[in-house]
C-alpha cells in the first residue's frame, strides 16, 4: 500500500501568502509550481472530459459519479488562468490497480483527458483564497480515502495487504474477524453455479468464471444462488489489457436469502471491484438451514477473470 499512502499524503495544499494576479500571472506560476507534474484526486470522482466549477467549487454541469479506483485521479500536465479569470486545469486521468507481484495499489494512465475549469472573483484572485476553493474540487492531504468510498473498501484501504504463501490470493486484512471470518484452512461447501446468461451488448475481452464459497458448520444445509446477473466491467472490456485476475469478496447469506456485509477481500481495483460488489447486493439465494431454521450463513464470492480472444459472445 506504500504507493497509494504517498499519493494521497504526497502533495500537502500549503497556504502562502500571494499578492493577487496581475498581468506577468504570478498566481498562475504559483499554482503551476504546486500541481503541474503532480497527481491529485478529484472530490466525488466524477467521471467525463470536461468538468466546470464555480467559484464556490461546486459543479456547474451535471457529471456522472465514478469509482475511486477508476476514475478519481489526474496527473496535471497544464495550468493558466484565462482572460475571464477562469482556471484552467488540464491533464491525464489514471487508475488504480492492484499489482499481485508486490500486493500494492499502483497508478496505470489510462489514456484519458481531463480538462477542469473553475470560476475566479476578484478577490479569490491570490494564492490564500484560490487554495481552498481548490480544496473543495480535489481531494487533499487531510481527507481519507477510506471515510470517502463505499464501505466495502474499508479493510483494502485501511489495514495491511497480506497472504500466506506465494501461491494463495492476496488478501485485505479484516479488524473484525466475526465480520469476514478466515476461509484458509476451513470447511468450505462449494457452490458453482452456471454461467450467467443475460445479454450483453458489444465485445467481451475476458472470460468470467464465478464460483461461491459458504463456511460450512455442523448441520448446515448450505444455500444456493438462485438468480445472478454477472458484472460486465464494461469499461474493462474497452480500455484495459491485463492478464489472469481474481476477486474475491466476503459476504453474508442473510436469512431471507439477500447478499449483505459485502466486503472486497482480494481487490483488482479499476473500478472491477465495486462493480462485482453492485452485482452481488443484488444476487437471490435459497437460505442456508440450521436446525431447521434459515440461518445467515459467510460466504465468499469468487470471479475468475481471463483474457479472450475479444470475439463478441
Amino acid at each position: 500500500m506504500r504507493r497509494i499512502t504517498r499519493w494521497l499524503a504526497g502533495i500537502t495544499l500549503l497556504l502562502i501568502t500571494g499578492r493577487g494576479a496581475t498581468a506577468s500571472s504570478p498566481l498562475e506560476q504559483q499554482l503551476s509550481q504546486l500541481f503541474v507534474g503532480r497527481s491529485f484526486t478529484i472530490r466525488n470522482f466524477y467521471r467525463g472530459a470536461h468538468l466546470r466549477y464555480g467559484s464556490d467549487g461546486k459543479l456547474l454541469d451535471k457529471a456522472d459519479l465514478g469509482f475511486w479506483s477508476r476514475d478519481g485521479m489526474v496527473k496535471f500536465s497544464a495550468l493558466k488562468i484565462s482572460k475571464e479569470s477562469t482556471l484552467i486545469m488540464e491533464g491525464d486521468r489514471y487508475c488504480i490497480q492492484f499489482e499481485p507481484e508486490h500486493g500494492e495499489f499502483v497508478n496505470v494512465r489510462t489514456g484519458d483527458k481531463v480538462e477542469l475549469e473553475i470560476q475566479l472573483r476578484p478577490e479569490q484572485m491570490n494564492l490564500n483564497s484560490v487554495i481552498p476553493l481548490l480544496q473543495t474540487v480535489l481531494l487533499n492531504s487531510r481527507d481519507k480515502l477510506a471515510d470517502l468510498v463505499p464501505p466495502y473498501w474499508s479493510s483494502c484501504l485501511s489495514r495491511q495487504v497480506t497472504r500466506a504463501d506465494k501461491h494463495s490470493l492476496w488478501e485485505c486484512d479484516s479488524g473484525d474477524k466475526t465480520k469476514v471470518p478466515a476461509f484458509n484452512g476451513k470447511n468450505i461447501i462449494w457452490d458453482l453455479p452456471p454461467a450467467d446468461t443475460s445479454l450483453h451488448t458489444g465485445r467481451r475481452r475476458y472470460l468470467l468464471q464465478r464460483r461461491v464459497g459458504y463456511l460450512s458448520t455442523a448441520g448446515l444445509h448450505a444455500p444456493t444462488l438462485l438468480s445472478g446477473t454477472d458484472p460486465f466491467f464494461d469499461w474493462l472490456q474497452e480500455r484495459t489489457n491485463v492478464g489472469e485476475m481474481t476477486l474475491a469478496l466476503s459476504l453474508v447469506i442473510s436469512e431471507e436469502g439477500t447478499a449483505r456485509d459485502l466486503v472486497i477481500v482480494s481487490p483488482i481495483g479499476m473500478g472491477v471491484d465495486d462493480e462485482a460488489a453492485q452485482a452481488v447486493s443484488n444476487w437471490k439465494f435459497k437460505p442456508g438451514i440450521c436446525d431447521g431454521r434459515p440461518c445467515a450463513v459467510p460466504a465468499r464470492v469468487f470471479f475468475d477473470i481471463k483474457p479472450t480472444s475479444g470475439r463478441p459472445f
